[in-house]
């Protein structure tokens, strides 16, 4: 069991270790250009992801605490 979770963790980290730089990169584009890049709004979505995050209270909250902890490892 733990090997399957560990396998789990793995491919979740690896994942957002995938997607992260590209998530930089749309929000940089989209700064630069000044609209959604091939109809991919990344800053429109992180402010709406944001703001769906301070309705849910203490949901919110613990994902924030979850992202900052990974943005800062």
């Amino acid at each position: 069991m733990k090997k399957i979770i560990s396998r789990i963790k793995n491919m979740l980290t690896q994942g957002i270790e995938v997607a992260v730089p590209f998530l930089c990169l749309g929000v940089v584009v989209q700064l630069i250009i000044g609209s959604p890049l091939l109809g991919w709004n990344a800053v429109g979505n992180i402010s709406s992801a944001i703001g769906q995050f301070g309705q849910a209270n203490f949901i919110g909250v613990a994902a924030l605490l979850i992202l900052y902890s990974y943005i800062n490892k």
